[in-house]
């Protein structure tokens, strides 16, 4: 059965079905088959979420017309997949040249103030109850400090009011941060695109909207978002930077985005956004990172089902994660060039405080679904060993980020107290860092 969270992406992706006419309809045998389903007449390509084995996985269904017939089609061309299905997307099929525009248009999706804007029109300013765009003249009046905030993968500015909103004391730290005159000038956040655009790119558009700011800049970035911000440092060293606070972000990039895993991947997201769903539905705890992670992985899966084969076994080459740049910047291999060009032998501009916070989820076995899903795609020593081809991580992770690469510049490691480990939890992970106390306290003494 599906669940409100894949109806709510299914709808957003799914574009109108084409009126192909009689003649290009299943005959009526067809139709009467168990499992058949009148959908799959429309001519558009698929993908199929289903339920296997206790981990959801995305399935890539061709167009009728290249299925082909004859007595040898498998049981997933002619829908009888036995599989439970949990949702189906349908979608115009999609060519090689076609997904830089299927990531563009993605990426307008998860964040709809990207749609014909420039990219150095991403900077907006909180007004007390939105994020708002820059009047004319805005950064060049600025004085004291302008704190800037960056989002992650699959994400938007209005995660940041979303996310402290979720608690108490978050709602507290936002409205101290965002008081007009007390702390900063003003408090930015930066909308980018962050599947179709390499995180330098973002960082060159971020460098050109900040240009003609002269207040002392304090930034926090979530998740890719660090990565965008270490990319700022690194190309535009004479912006006037105070300090540079991570979280839980793939400095040295995440396993989750190696190429030979991008299948498992999108598995994975889908599994955990799945199962964090349904824990929040339990326990009444919101959860407003999980929308935008389902509609972006969902979204993910029908740009690049055809070219990934989703659902298949056959080999895949590294190419297929070179077509999603804000994916192959943040691959956690050995020759992942971008990272190594990231930063210079001497470490962050000199005069530029940087910090990061971070830590590993180690689910309860009191929570069953995602303790089993934790093991399925984490092998750590000491643990029951999963060997198929479902394992992600080899060391521990807060379910997206691999916890060794989030406190490691190139070569150099941040330590106490640059850098903060929340340790293992089995109530914290990736999308709900800023629902921590520890982690709020923690921006509270930095951001005065």
């Amino acid at each position: 059965m599906s669940h409100p969270l894949w109806r709510a992406a299914r709808e957003q992706l799914s574009e109108p079905a084409p009126d192909r006419g009689e003649e290009a309809r299943a005959s009526i045998q067809q139709r009467r088959r168990r499992g058949y389903e009148a959908a799959r007449d429309d001519g558009r390509a698929a993908v199929r979420l289903v339920r296997d084995d206790g981990l959801l996985r995305w399935v890539y269904e061709p167009p009728a017309r290249e299925r082909g017939g004859g007595a040898r089609r498998s049981w997933r061309a002619v829908g009888l997949d036995p599989r439970e299905t949990v949702e189906r997307i349908a979608f115009p099929a999609l060519g090689v040249n076609a997904v830089t525009a299927g990531l563009q248009k993605l990426d307008v999706r998860l964040n709809p103030v990207l749609g014909g804007m420039q990219p150095t029109d991403g900077l907006r300013r909180w007004d007390g109850t939105h994020w708002a765009p820059l009047p004319a003249g805005f950064l060049s009046g600025l004085a004291g400090r302008v704190l800037v905030l960056v989002h992650g993968t699959f994400s938007a500015s209005a995660m940041y009011a979303r996310e402290f909103a979720a608690t108490a004391d978050g709602e507290a730290l936002f409205e101290r941060l965002t008081r007009a005159g007390d702390r900063y000038a003003a408090v930015l956040a930066f909308d980018h695109p962050t599947l179709s655009v390499a995180p330098w790119l973002n960082a060159l558009a971020l460098r050109d909207a900040l240009a003609a700011c002269t207040a002392e800049l304090d930034f926090v970035g979530h998740s890719r978002g660090g990565l965008v911000i270490a990319w700022l440092l690194r190309l535009a060293p004479a912006l006037p930077v105070r300090q540079a606070l991570f979280v839980g972000s793939p400095l040295a990039g995440t396993s989750l985005a190696a190429p030979d895993k991008i299948r498992q991947a999108l598995d994975t997201l889908a599994s955990i956004a799945d199962v964090l769903a349904e824990g929040a539905v339990r326990t009444g705890r919101l959860m407003p990172g999980l929308e935008p992670l389902s509609l972006g992985v969902a979204g993910l899966a029908c740009v690049l089902g055809k070219v990934l084969q989703l659902g298949s076994r056959l080999p895949l080459a590294d190419a297929a994660v070179g077509l999603v740049p804000g994916l192959l910047a943040q691959g956690r291999v050995a020759n992942n060039l971008e990272l190594a060009q990231l930063w210079p032998l001497q470490g962050p501009a000199a005069g530029v405080d940087v910090r990061a916070i971070g830590g590993s989820f180690q689910p309860s076995e009191v929570n069953e679904p995602l303790w089993k899903l934790w093991k399925r795609v984490t092998n750590l020593k000491g643990q029951a060993m999963y060997h198929g081809a479902d394992l992600i991580f080899d060391q521990p992770n807060d379910l997206v980020v691999d916890s060794a690469a989030m406190n490691r510049l190139g070569s150099q490691l941040l330590v106490a107290p640059h850098w903060e480990d929340l340790g293992p939890s089995a109530e914290t992970h990736h999308t709900n860092y800023f629902q921590d106390a520890r982690v709020l306290n923690w921006l509270d003494r930095r951001l005065r």
